[in-house]
Order: structure tokens, then C-alpha cells, then sequence
């Protein structure tokens, strides 16, 4: 649904064409305080400007997402099996194989695949109808200004408040009468977008890294009692099936939110990492190979520890073969030579094998944009577009443009008026969405003058927007995945 709410910004105030819209800032050091707690995850494109040692946290905001089995489990070994096919590999990381043993698939040799055990298919919670769908979310970490991604057109305020960051009208590209998106995103343009209006932590917002990271991936928006595994994980879990591998952080690691239960979550750091299963000329990857194979048969016991990290094992394997079937070159010859090209082009490649994959979670890092925000902003932007268009090509040229839904997060929005060359933390944001969605504006946009602490009140609960991608897109019960059972946004996505 199309918000058109009648006071979300003032009309009154003019734009100054004559202010600065780029600068840097003349005392970074009185901006000490917001870095105390740097981000966790990708990258920051200004490292010096953090040399200001942390300020301590309280102890109750470092508690650790996830607690540790109290007794040796499967869980516990897997990191030591896919350790060794990081090493060689360079980047596999298994985040987990719970439960049950899943099959392996001999990557090397005919000989030891008859030795694997027979494939055991769990059930399916997820709507029959929905089979094969695939979820594709991309972290904008640093907590992304949508302020600055997706611009209101005609607020006088923003010029007056924003007059080193804010974006002119006129700079802004095509998407409606009351927006405009930032001029870096030409790469989206004609891909049918939908935008959900301020995403937040609805009355819990927090200003730190950590803590709102911690509560997007466990998804849960308040408190500190949040579950241990991740959401994407939990949906993974309830989508497994008879595959090796059920989700894949793209590019830089593992990601809490894809912590499961059950089903195998993989953290790649290099999509590249297959190499050495199709070096046929080196006889000592031959016998590296033939050696990791028969480790990875299962046990006669099947119940203890090393039976559990043999297990571990064998689908690491499984999926590094289905890494070898990703075509670097096709990458590169249809994607930027950038992050979130090589991110995307791969994940459009492991899509295709329908190898069982179902969420994929791609970071975008950089977003804490304290100083220089017109340009980094808008480059982390081009990014983006740049990257997303062409695998939202690739998808429909593919066949898989029905069957893929694509997502924005990030842990928080930015403060509204600017500090001189940068903005500051702040809560509400918006989301992007892109597929089967209906394409424009959803949800309530916050007003510009009815602030929390010079902050955008969030009038979309991150709960419900994951609510939505639970039921909506995958036909999971939201109870299922999330302990509020928060309700889906009506009419957001289509399929």
C-alpha cells in the first residue's frame, strides 16, 4: 500500500541552492563518542578516523548471542572439519550441521561414493507451493541513512538540517512524486522496487552496533533474552531437505543470522575457493582430495563426536563441488570487478544449480558514515546498483526471476541533521525489496518533525518485515521463526 501521510515533512522552508551538499569535517575528534563501538562486520573505507580508543561497554551489551553446548556435540567439531578445507581451500566455513547426519557427495573420486550413506529427506514445514523459492538479503552494515538512499523530494527541513549531506532534487533519480532515489542507484533503475518506510525496532531503538546487530540477526527487536540461532537460520531449518547445504554467507564470513538448528549454513569467504578439487595436474591434490573423501565417511557408530565432524566433513566437501561448478568467468564478464559483484554473480550461479540453497545473505560494509558522507555514501550506493541490476538480469535471463525474492537490512537508520560532513547514529531506516514485489512506497513514512532525540521514529517493526519474508515468501507460519509471532505487511510481496 502507497502511504501518502499528510504531515510527515514540512513544505515551508525552501531549498538553499547556495549551501555546501559535500565537505569534510573541520573537528573530527568532537565525534569521538559515536566510534566507540565500531562495527562488527565489513568494512570501514576511513579507518584512520578511528583511532580514538573504545570507551567501555557494559557488560550486559557484550552477553554473547549464542551459548555454548554444555556437552560435546556435533556442533561443537564442525568448525575442526571445515577447517581443513578453509586451509586449503581458502574459505569455507561450516557455521553449522546440526541434528541428524546429512548425506555426503564424494567430490573426488567413484570409489568411496558407494561407501556414503543413503540420502534422508526431512520434512518440509514451509508451504508446498513454495518449494525452490530462494531468499537473497543483503546486510547494509554501518546502519545505512535512508534518508540518503531513498530521498524525500521538496523538504525544506532536510536543507536546512542536512546542508552538508543532504542531496538535491534535482541529483535525485526517477521513483515517485514524493521520493527520489540517490544517484548512485542508476544501476536499479526500471527493476520494479519496493520500498518499505521506516524499519526500525518499534519503541526499543539503541544507538549501538552491537546491541542492534545482535537483535537483527537472532530477530527479535527488544530485549536481551534473544534466542540462539539466527532468523535466517531458523527459516533455513525449517527449509531443509535432502541437500548438502541449505544457506550461504557470500564474501566475508559467516553471519550470526544464518546460526541453525538443524540445517548446514556455510560461511564462504572466497567464492573462489573451490580451486583445488579441479586441480587434475598436482598429484598431491589428488591424494589431498582422495584422503578428505575417506575421512569424511561416516562412522559405523554414527553418534559420536568424531562420527559428527566426519559428517561435518562430507558436506563441506558437497558443497565445495558445488562451488566448482560456479563459472568465475561469466562472473566477470557480466558483473563489476567489485564486493558485491563477485558476491551477486555467485549467488546468481549457485541459484542456478538448484543445489538445495535456499537463503543467501550477502554483507555490503561501510555504512557508518560519521564524515564524508556525500561521497562515501553515494559510492557504497553505485556499489549496490551497479552490482544489483545486472544479477537481477542475470535472474530473469535464468528463469529464476519468479522464484527469487531480494533484501535489504541494516541494524539501524541515521540521526536527521547532519554533523557538519557526516550524519550519526540514529533508528529508523527503510528497506529495499526487489522480485515478486509490488513495486513503489509501503509502510508509514516517519515524520520530519516529530522526532526522538533529533531521531526518525521507526513506524515498521523489523519483526514484521521479517514476518513478511517468513509467510509472504516461504510459507512459514511467522510463530514458527519468530517468538513475538509478529504479523506480515499486507501487500508488499506479490508471488
Amino acid at each position: 500500500m502507497t502511504n501518502h501521510t499528510p504531515d510527515w515533512y514540512p513544505k515551508t522552508t525552501p531549498p538553499n541552492p547556495h549551501r555546501s551538499t559535500s565537505g569534510s569535517d573541520p573537528n573530527p575528534d568532537r565525534w569521538a563518542a559515536d566510534f566507540a563501538e565500531p562495527s562488527t562486520s565489513g568494512s570501514d573505507p576511513n579507518p584512520d578516523r578511528r583511532a580514538v580508543e573504545p570507551a567501555p561497554v557494559p557488560s550486559t551489551a557484550l552477553a554473547p548471542m549464542y551459548t555454548a553446548p554444555r556437552v560435546p556435540s556435533r556442533r561443537r567439531f564442525l568448525g575442526l572439519a571445515a577447517a581443513g578445507v578453509a586451509t586449503v581451500g581458502g574459505g569455507a566455513v561450516l557455521l553449522n550441521n546440526g541434528g541428524e547426519s546429512i548425506p555426503g557427495v564424494d567430490a573426488v573420486t567413484g570409489a568411496v561414493a558407494d561407501a556414503l550413506p543413503t540420502p534422508t529427506t526431512r520434512p518440509l514445514v514451509a508451504s508446498a507451493d513454495v518449494a525452490g523459492r530462494t531468499l537473497v538479503v543483503i546486510e547494509l552494515s554501518g546502519g545505512n541513512d535512508g534518508l540518503a538512499t531513498l530521498v524525500p523530494r521538496n523538504a525544506g527541513v532536510l536543507y536546512d538540517r542536512r546542508e552538508s549531506v543532504h542531496i538535491p532534487d534535482e541529483e535525485l533519480l526517477d521513483f515517485n512524486d514524493e521520493f527520489g532515489w540517490n544517484p548512485g542507484l542508476t544501476g536499479i533503475a526500471g527493476h520494479g522496487i519496493a520500498a518499505l518506510l521506516g524499519v526500525g525496532a518499534v519503541g526499543n531503538a539503541d544507538g549501538s552496533h552491537f546491541e542492534m546487530e545482535r537483535r537483527w540477526w537472532a530477530g527479535k527487536s527488544s530485549g536481551m533474552d534473544l534466542p540462539g540461532t539466527g532468523f535466517l537460520g531458523r527459516l533455513c531449518d525449517q527449509l531443509v531437505v535432502d541437500q548438502p547445504v541449505t544457506g550461504v554467507a557470500i564474501g566475508v564470513g559467516p553471519s550470526m543470522s544464518l546460526r541453525s538448528d538443524r540445517s548446514v549454513t556455510v560461511g564462504l569467504n572466497d567464492p573462489e575457493s573451490a580451486w583445488f578439487l579441479s586441480n587434475v595436474e598436482d598429484p598431491w591434490f589428488a591424494n589431498l582430495r582422495q584422503g578428505m573423501s575417506a575421512m569424511a565417511i561416516e562412522s559405523t557408530a554414527g553418534t559420536g563426536p568424531i562420527a559428527h565432524a566426519r559428517a561435518g566433513l562430507s558436506d563441506t566437501l558437497a558443497f565445495a563441488e558445488t562451488l566448482q561448478q560456479v563459472d568465475n568467468e561469466a562472473i566477470r564478464e557480466r558483473y563489476p570487478d567489485t564486493h558485491m559483484g563477485n558476491s551477486l554473480g555467485t549467488a546468481a550461479q549457485l541459484i542456478d544449480q538448484e543445489a538445495g540453497i535456499r537463503v543467501l545473505h550477502i554483507t555490503h560494509g561501510g555504512f557508518d558514515t560519521h564524515g564524508d558522507q556525500r561521497g562515501e555514501h553515494q559510492q557504497l550506493m553505485q556499489e549496490l546498483g551497479d552490482a544489483l541490476g545486472p544479477f537481477l538480469d542475470d535472474l530473469g535471463d535464468l528463469g529464476h526471476a519468479e522464484s527469487t525474492l531480494v533484501c535489504t537490512t541494516s541494524e539501524f537508520g541515521r540521526r536527521l541533521p547532519s554533523n557538519e560532513a557526516g550524519t550519526d547514529h540514529g533508528a529508523a531506516s527503510m528497506a529495499m525489496l526487489a522480485g515478486p514485489v509490488a513495486a513503489g512506497t509501503h509502510g508509514e513514512m516517519p515524520s520530519l518533525t516529530k522526532l526522538d532525540d533529533d531521531n526518525l521514529a521507526a513506524t515498521v517493526d523489523f519483526e514484521e518485515y521479517y514476518a513478511t519474508i517468513a509467510e509472504k515468501w516461504f510459507g512459514i507460519p511467522s510463530s514458527e521463526v519468530l517468538d513475538s509471532g509478529a504479523a506480515p505487511i499486507e501487500g508488499l510481496i506479490t508471488a
